[in-house]
């Protein structure tokens, strides 16, 4: 007989418990490192959607006077007024519009090749189970 038929339960159950926690180690490894590319991608989203909120901050803000001023030299002051404030707007719009499909582009942040291969896993171990 060889070592390898001659090993008793324990020993079986000391490599499969060893087997198991060596997959789990690296199914979470790669979920990370999976999770972190995610995340990097979502950034630039993230930094257009803050973009569009900065904007949107300066559209309702008084910090926008110097150009409601210069505008005002050609246009009345409620009109020059009401044009900057459009104008902020529609910029804060349009970042925060290509900021949410970056987002969509990115998709969920969900580790989903860990999780394809966590099921594959659990499917080739469930004969072996019983």
């Amino acid at each position: 007989m060889t070592e390898q038929q001659n090993r008793t339960a324990g020993q079986l159950v000391d490599e499969l418990t060893s087997d198991t926690a060596h997959l789990v180690r690296a199914e979470v490894r790669r979920g990370q490192e999976e999770l972190l590319a995610k995340a990097r991608e979502a950034a630039k989203g993230a930094a257009l959607v803050g973009g569009a909120g900065v904007l949107g901050a300066l559209a309702a803000g008084t910090s926008a006077a110097f150009v409601v001023r210069a505008v005002g030299k050609v246009l009345p002051p409620t009109t020059a007024a009401l044009l900057t404030t459009v104008l902020y707007a529609a910029g804060a719009g349009a970042l925060g519009a290509a900021g949410v499909a970056e987002l969509k582009r990115v998709g969920p942040l969900l580790p989903e090749e860990t999780i394809a291969s966590v099921r594959e896993d659990l499917r080739a171990a469930r004969p072996h189970a019983g």
